[in-house]
């Protein structure tokens, strides 16, 4: 494995010089492009055992799957519903390949909401009072049970590679090559310091 994830290493800090940035932290960014493309000698139940208790412990919950080499999530709100919430979901598939080896692909759903659409009468609201108030000698009753709207949101949910459940799962069973990828990419970021240093002592743009 670590001759494999040498080229990706490589590939990784060549997809940082570029400028090519998925997330903020340049650091996390490179180690997360290094596993992108991670090939484990694990079998996927143990990977995928492995991506559950990962799952649990964010805080996910995982839907019943036909598929043995396929998980999925509820949704995961964080924040308030009737005022504003960021909505997630996790999808890993396991990939098994000829060789012996296996290959996960995360991917997360997400979508945020601002709000909730306006309250509605269910679709049986007032029938009951009715029938009550008509046999107690009553008029006739406009009371119902009012429905919360359903929650609002700006945007369509977007799909997107989990690179960082991938690195979350790859430091879980392989903690050893993690640490060595940290080291590989601190030693990188340090050299790109030093350089970036000389070249604006010397006038170099």
């Amino acid at each position: 494995m670590r001759r494999r994830f040498a080229f990706l290493v490589a590939a990784g800090l060549l997809l940082g010089a570029t400028g090519c940035a998925v997330t903020k932290d340049p650091r996390q960014n490179l180690l997360e492009g290094t596993t992108s493309q991670a090939v484990y000698k694990l079998p996927p139940e143990s990977l995928l055992a492995t991506a559950r208790e990962l799952l649990v412990e964010e805080g996910y919950e995982l839907l019943p799957s036909s598929d043995p080499l396929y998980l999925h999530t509820t949704w995961r709100i964080r924040g308030n519903v009737d005022v504003g919430a960021s909505w997630s979901r996790i999808l890993v598939q396991a990939h098994r390949l000829d060789n012996g080896r296996t290959m996960i692909r995360a991917y997360r759903m997400a979508y945020t909401t601002n709000g909730r659409a306006p309250s509605h009468p269910g679709s049986f609201a007032g029938q009951r009072e009715a029938k009550e108030n008509k046999g107690g000698g009553g008029g006739s009753s406009q009371a119902g049970v009012y429905v919360l709207g359903e929650p609002l949101s700006p945007t369509k949910p977007t799909l997107l590679r989990a690179t960082d459940f991938e690195w979350a799962l790859l430091s879980r069973v392989e903690p050893q090559f993690a640490a060595h990828l940290k080291s590989r990419v601190d030693a990188y970021l340090t050299e790109q310091k030093q350089q970036q240093q000389e070249a604006a002592k010397e006038g170099k743009p």
